[in-house]
C-alpha cells in the first residue's frame, strides 16, 4: 500500500499538471475512436499497450473479458457493457469495437 501511496504522491508532483491539460484538450470535445474491452487483470494496461491517450478510447474492464449477450440485458440486471457499447456506438458514432484476449 505504501508504494501506491507513493506513486500517487509522485504522479500529484510529476504528471498532474500535464494529465489536467490533456483533459482540458479533449473536455468539450472528446472523439474517442474505439470501444475497448478487456479483462482487469492487474497486469493489463490498456492504454500503454495500444499507446493511447487521454479521450481515444472507451475502455471497459471486467473479470475475464465478458460481453455477455444482448439477451441478458433486461431490466433487473444492467451492466456497465451495455451502456458502453450504446455511449461509444449510438452517441459518439464509433465504428470500431475491438476485444482484447491475452
Amino acid at each position: 500500500m505504501d508504494r501506491i501511496l507513493k506513486g500517487i504522491m509522485k504522479y500529484r508532483k510529476c504528471h498532474r499538471e500535464g494529465m489536467v491539460k490533456q483533459f482540458q484538450r479533449v473536455r468539450d470535445h472528446p472523439e474517442p475512436k474505439a470501444v475497448f474491452f478487456t479483462c482487469m487483470d492487474s497486469r493489463m494496461i490498456p492504454t500503454r499497450f495500444t499507446e493511447t491517450n487521454v479521450g481515444d478510447m472507451f475502455v471497459v474492464r471486467n473479470p475475464g473479458n465478458v460481453v455477455p449477450h444482448s439477451q441478458h440485458f433486461g431490466d433487473e440486471f444492467t451492466m456497465c457493457e451495455s451502456a458502453a457499447l450504446e455511449l461509444g456506438c449510438v452517441v459518439n458514432d464509433i465504428r470500431r469495437i475491438e476485444e482484447y484476449l491475452r
